[in-house]
């Protein structure tokens, strides 16, 4: 009998504080679903520092940091890196090492702002009229035609929702693949299997496009494990 094998999706984990102060590692359950509809299973990668997630006062990841973070890497098929109130060094690892290794990448929001910064010192700037969390839809993008993007949900123009504060100055060393007038809403790598950021939240309302998106993100998951298994 053939044993049909998921991908594993690496998501990078965010830090919450709970009613009683203490601190835990989560996802949020629409990601989680998100990934397991469209076929993948999900997998947290979790942080190996101890700190406060909430001070400035993080330190530098050590060789041991970086030793687990590889390991639980090379567990996954693709890293979705979700949406988020602050970046963290472990964030920028994982980023870096999904790049190196060219391993299916996924950024939601903040996520996407990290794959714009991973490597540069950009600094995010201060952006009004486009958090409200509580419309499905708030404003529309601007797709380019060129772009994997539009390979992917097959509409130049659509609508999104929008629950960020900042939005970066540049896209880094990606290309800016989809605009709302000049903020950067989308960005990815042609020469990578997958390699997209979108500034929107594709989990929350998982509507037709949305699902094109997660889909092609698992299938490129998949192609990964399949030709990581047969080396």
């Amino acid at each position: 009998m053939v044993i049909f094998m998921r991908p594993i999706i690496g998501v990078v984990a965010r830090p919450y504080m709970t009613d009683n102060g203490r601190y835990a590692m989560c996802i949020l359950d629409n990601v989680r679903n998100s990934i397991i509809r469209s076929g993948g299973i999900p997998l947290l990668i979790l942080p190996t520092q101890d700190m406060n997630y909430y001070n400035n006062n993080e330190s530098s990841l050590t060789d041991t940091d970086k030793e687990i973070l590889d390991n639980q890497i090379s567990l996954c098929d693709g890293i979705l890196m979700p949406g988020g109130d602050k970046i963290y060094f472990y964030d920028y690892y994982i980023c870096s090492k999904a790049n190196e290794l060219n391993i299916p990448l996924l950024g939601i929001c903040m996520g996407m702002q990290l794959m714009c910064n991973y490597n540069n010192n950009n600094k995010n700037v201060k952006v009004e009229n486009h958090k409200e969390p509580n419309l499905n839809y708030v404003h529309n993008i601007n797709i380019s035609k060129d772009s994997i993007l539009f390979n992917i949900i097959k509409k130049d123009k659509i609508n999104v929702n929008s629950l960020h504060n900042y939005t970066v100055p540049n896209s880094g060393d990606y290309e800016v693949c989809g605009k709302c007038n000049n903020i950067i809403e989308a960005i990815e790598k042609k020469d990578s299997a997958f390699n997209i950021g979108v500034q929107w939240h594709p989990e929350r309302n998982y509507d037709e496009n949305d699902q094109h998106l997660f889909n092609s993100f698992i299938t490129a998951c998949q192609n990964y494990r399949e030709n990581k298994d047969s080396l």
